[in-house]
C-alpha cells in the first residue's frame, strides 16, 4: 500500500512492501545518537537511502557548512550499518520482521546502494559543492562497503521531482507567503500538509 509523506515542504511517495521508515525504529527511537535518513526503498533493485531536507548552509558558511556535512553523512552511515543489523537480526526477530518482507528477502551480499540527500528550495548549482563534500565525507565508508561514489546524489527539489524521488514539491513563493506570517515549526508544519491535501494526491 502506497502512503505518501510530506517532509521539508516536499511529498514524497512511500510504498510501504518496498520501504521503510528506518527513523520509527524502536533502536532508533530508544537510543538517541544514532542518526538515520527518513526511509530507505527497495526501487528497480537498489536500495536508496533518502534524507530531505528544507535547507541547507552556503559553503562560505563554514562552520554551519560542515556541520551539515558531518550531520548528513552521518545519518547516511548509521542508516547502512542499522540496515543490515536489522536485516541480520542483530536487534532480534521482531526488528527484523518490521522490515518488508520484499526487503528481508533480498541478498545482502548483493545490495547495489545509493544515497539520496534533497534539498527543498536550493538552486541545482547550490548543490554541486554539497555533492563534493559528501562524498569526501563518505570516502572512508564507501570504500569500506565498496559502494562507488556515482552512487552519492544531492539534489534539489526540481531534479528530485524528474527522478520521480518525489511527487510534489511546495513552491518557493507559497513557502514565503507562510513565513511572511510569521508561521514556524508545527503551524508552518500544518500549513504546508494542507496544502498538499488540496493541491495533490495527499491523504486521498
Amino acid at each position: 500500500r502506497s502512503m505518501d509523506i510530506v517532509e521539508s515542504n516536499m511529498l514524497l511517495p512511500f510504498d510501504n512492501q518496498n520501504a521503510y521508515r528506518i527513523e520509527q525504529a524502536n533502536i532508533v527511537q530508544e537510543k538517541r545518537d544514532i542518526k538515520v535518513c527518513e526511509y530507505f526503498a527497495l526501487i528497480n533493485g537498489r536500495m536508496l537511502l533518502i534524507e530531505a531536507k528544507s535547507s541547507s548552509p552556503r559553503p562560505e558558511n563554514k562552520i554551519k557548512f560542515d556541520e551539515f556535512i558531518d550531520e548528513i553523512s552521518q545519518k547516511f552511515i548509521d542508516t547502512l550499518l542499522l540496515f543490515n543489523a536489522l536485516s541480520i537480526g542483530r536487534h532480534g526477530e521482531a526488528e527484523r520482521n518490521n522490515l518488508p518482507t520484499n526487503i528481508q528477502q533480498i541478498p545482502l551480499a548483493n545490495v547495489q546502494y545509493a544515497m539520496y540527500l534533497i534539498v527543498h528550495g536550493n538552486e541545482i548549482e547550490w548543490m554541486e559543492p554539497i555533492l563534493a563534500a559528501l562524498k569526501l565525507k563518505l570516502k572512508h565508508c564507501l570504500k569500506s562497503w565498496n559502494i562507488q561514489d556515482i552512487n552519492v546524489y544531492a539534489i534539489n527539489h526540481e531534479t528530485a521531482k524528474t527522478k520521480g524521488l518525489i511527487k510534489e514539491y511546495l513552491p518557493l513563493d507559497v513557502l514565503n507567503a507562510f513565513k511572511k506570517r510569521g508561521l514556524q515549526n508545527e503551524e508552518l508544519k500544518n500549513e504546508v500538509e494542507n496544502w498538499f491535501k488540496e493541491n495533490s494526491e495527499y491523504g486521498k
